[in-house]
């Protein structure tokens, strides 16, 4: 019998990434005033600019095909997100025991698994609005956190999401997000090192793999 390994926990966990992702695109739609300490900072507007783009995939989606949104929200991860960074990070230790092929085929895998993920799920917009409190300079010396919350329609629970940005050749990017201080890229460090540590780097590329190929079909069948 197939074991069931953790890429099936990382899935379902991804939802809880998923919202604080697809809120990006909602502050075109929450046109709400900043607090004046955070109105002109450059990393706030960066968010700003990250949502206009992904409101377009959110309001368009009776007007395009799925092919067309995960396209358009690839473009979005990979102009806002400074994924070699977060690729990196979550490889942790075994990236600098890999060799030249398989950080090749690593670093393809990866954005090719965060964009399936997310854009499966990116049409469960449910009517949440989204308001940006402040940015703080991180822990991370450099980094600016951005703070925002969800407002969920029923009113009853908010959530707090954190885009830490860095400037990385000029430009800023998004280098982690943080849900109810549960990390992004601590998460799939930990989840990812546990895969590695029972089949290796070639085992956990073949179910990365694997899991590309289930979606594919999934999405096939619709």
């Amino acid at each position: 019998m197939k074991t069931v390994w953790n890429f099936l926990i990382i899935a379902r966990s991804f939802r809880v990434f998923f919202i604080a992702l697809a809120c990006v695109g909602l502050i075109a739609i929450q046109s709400l005033p900043l607090p004046a300490s955070a109105s002109n900072n450059e990393a706030g507007e960066v968010i700003r600019v990250l949502g206009e783009d992904a409101v377009r995939v959110l309001r368009d989606k009776d007007n395009t095909t799925f092919e067309q949104r995960e396209q358009a929200f690839r473009n979005i991860l990979v102009e806002g997100f400074h994924l070699r960074t977060i690729s990196r990070f979550v490889l942790g230790r075994y990236w600098k025991t890999a060799t030249d092929a398989q950080r090749k085929a690593y670093n393809k895998l990866f954005v090719d698994f965060i964009v399936r993920v997310y854009a499966s799920r990116f049409d469960s917009y449910n009517g949440e609005t989204f308001v940006l409190e402040e940015v703080v300079d991180s822990n991370i010396e450099g980094d600016s956190v951005v703070k925002t919350r969800i407002l969920r329609p029923t009113g009853v629970i908010s959530v707090g999401v954190d885009f830490r940005v860095r400037v990385i050749d000029g430009i800023y990017k998004v280098v982690d997000i943080n849900v109810e201080g549960i990390s992004m890229l601590h998460t799939h460090r930990v989840e990812f090192a546990s895969v590695i540590k029972r089949k290796g780097m070639d085992g956990f590329l073949d179910e990365l793999r694997a899991q590309l190929q289930i979606r594919d079909e999934s999405k096939a069948a619709k």
